[in-house]
């Protein structure tokens, strides 16, 4: 286990005891799970170390669940939908989303306690080939979302959908929605 790595020696470390064999995990801050693979790389990481010794990267964010004890039902149109999904998170058709209310249990909040989003980026053979020096986030994160990435947004909506949550706590959570490229898919 290696605490935060926030520079050059630390990701260095990491990296060597990887290549030792050992299992290493540690954190990093970055907005999602694809965009750890370029802040390594910024850090001067060879892209080549990277590709060999990542296994798996998981992107998390915790957001209020709404109280269980007076949370109401409550229909969302298709533009609230929109607002949380995108041209890969499509808003559910089977949904019950709620809202908060507020009673004693939850101190008139309407909130009680906190629910994890889990993005979760295994790193297989056709990924590790996109790591490059010259690597392409966007170009990357398409690769992913190809080979199965469940992104933070869509984490988000099914926490929406099953009404343990609302649309603004995980916006609120989540880093704005990327632009889209114009490049082609890898």
């Amino acid at each position: 286990m290696i605490g935060e790595i926030r520079d050059l020696e630390t990701a260095q470390m990491a990296v060597q005891a990887s290549l030792t064999g050992h299992l290493v995990l540690s954190t990093l801050h970055t907005n999602d799970a694809p965009s750890a693979v370029t802040r390594l790389l910024d850090l001067g990481v060879p892209h080549y170390l990277l590709a060999s010794t990542l296994n798996g990267i998981l992107a998390q964010r915790l957001v209020r669940t709404l109280c269980p004890h007076c949370k109401q039902p409550h229909s969302l149109g298709a533009a609230d939908w929109a607002v949380l999904a995108d041209s890969h998170a499509a808003y559910p058709d089977a949904a019950t989303p709620c809202r908060p209310v507020g009673c004693l249990e939850c101190r008139r909040t309407g909130f009680l306690g906190r629910i994890g989003l889990y993005e979760l980026l295994p790193l297989g053979s056709r990924l590790r080939g996109q790591i490059r020096g010259d690597m392409d986030l966007a170009g990357f994160t398409r690769a992913a979302r190809a080979e199965g990435l469940r992104t933070l947004r869509q984490a988000g909506l099914e926490k929406v959908a099953q009404g343990l949550t609302t649309i603004e706590e995980v916006l609120s959570v989540l880093p704005p929605p990327a632009e889209p490229s114009s490049g082609p898919d890898p």
